[in-house]
């Protein structure tokens, strides 16, 4: 019910537990969020990051960028030996305030609802899922 309540509502939140230590993955994160290497961009704090998709240049001088892209914030607490990283994952705010209106709407309707559903899919949970793998692998190889 939970992941339903999420999947509904447009985040997903969930914990990953690591052995490094929050300095380590702080200086991992600090690297992956590097714009110019990958497609992400951040900010790290004393409390935890924040990562985002960048905006992409194309040839032409324009930009783009899916509005429906995620944001993660994570918050790190380190107890006992274990580092517990907090994550987010959600909607732009801008797009989400904006979007769920209409997103709401579409819940009463039958017609404009499967269609919601695909395109919450393709454009929002499955750049999650690539951005929540990306930090599992970053965060996680050193525990194996």
């Amino acid at each position: 019910m939970n992941k339903f309540l999420q999947r509904l509502f447009l985040f997903e939140k969930y914990e990953i537990e690591t052995r490094l230590s929050k300095k380590e993955i702080l200086k991992k994160i600090d690297s992956f969020a590097d714009p110019e290497y990958t497609d992400y961009c951040g900010s790290i704090s004393e409390e935890g990051f924040f990562i985002a998709e960048k905006i992409r240049k194309s040839f032409t001088g324009g930009r783009s960028q899916n509005p429906f892209a995620p944001v993660a914030n994570a918050k790190i607490t380190e107890m006992d030996g274990m580092t517990t990283v907090s994550l987010v994952i959600r909607m732009n705010l801008l797009t989400l305030i904006l979007f769920a209106p209409i997103y709401l709407m579409s819940l009463i309707t039958v017609i404009l609802f499967p269609f919601m559903l695909l395109l919450t899919h393709f454009a929002f949970f499955k750049p999650a899922k690539r951005l929540k793998e990306a930090l599992e692998n970053l965060i996680i190889p050193g525990d194996r």
